[in-house]
């Protein structure tokens, strides 16, 4: 059985870099999509004080795990979790300025409704931030439940539902950024 201590101490540092990589401003509006054991949203919390993180896990485990890691934010306001199936659970907010995930594009049998669905949901200007391994890493991994997607994949498909300046780099896995596009003035 996969272990939340494993999910938490394993993703430390990708949640790190991916954190960084967000560029967290005063009052953003996040979404995490497959939060885990609630460690990103929680080092977002710490971070981040008046910005509101929302999130939404598969997982009824993660759910409550993540709920009572991350108690003290759900009871003050600036958090909420949510259980259920991204593609078929109403989000609460559609104005993210932020939506972000890590290690959660394989478990999508194809892209373009999630990412249409992201799209959806965040500002005009926001961007979505994806963490995933490199799919030679996920060989030994069963087909079953994982999408072994390449990077040329995931971008294609950012590109396809309509998102711009789509950015990507590696760095123990493939960190990218794909923005809504901006207002036209």
């Amino acid at each position: 059985m996969f272990s939340s201590k494993i999910m938490i101490k394993g993703n430390r540092a990708k949640y790190e870099k991916l954190i960084k990589d967000l560029n967290l401003q005063p009052k953003d509006k996040l979404l995490e999509i497959g939060y885990g054991p609630g460690v990103g949203i929680n080092m977002i919390a710490e971070a981040c004080t008046s910005c509101t993180i929302h999130g939404i896990d598969f997982s009824h485990l993660m759910y409550k795990k993540a709920s009572k890691y991350n108690k003290q934010y759900l009871d003050n306001g600036t958090m909420l979790l949510q259980y259920g199936d991204f593609l078929k659970t109403p989000i609460v907010s559609n104005e993210y300025d932020k939506i972000f995930c890590l290690n959660v594009v394989y478990f999508w049998s194809q892209l373009q409704e999630p990412f249409k669905k992201v799209l959806s949901l965040l500002k005009t200007g926001g961007a979505f931030y994806i963490y995933m391994v490199d799919r030679d890493a996920l060989k030994r991994a069963p087909d079953s439940v994982f999408n072994k997607y390449s990077i040329e994949q995931i971008v294609e498909a950012l590109n396809l539902v309509g998102f711009v300046e789509v950015e990507h780099y590696s760095e123990k896995g493939f960190y990218i950024k794909a923005k809504n596009k901006e207002a036209i003035s």
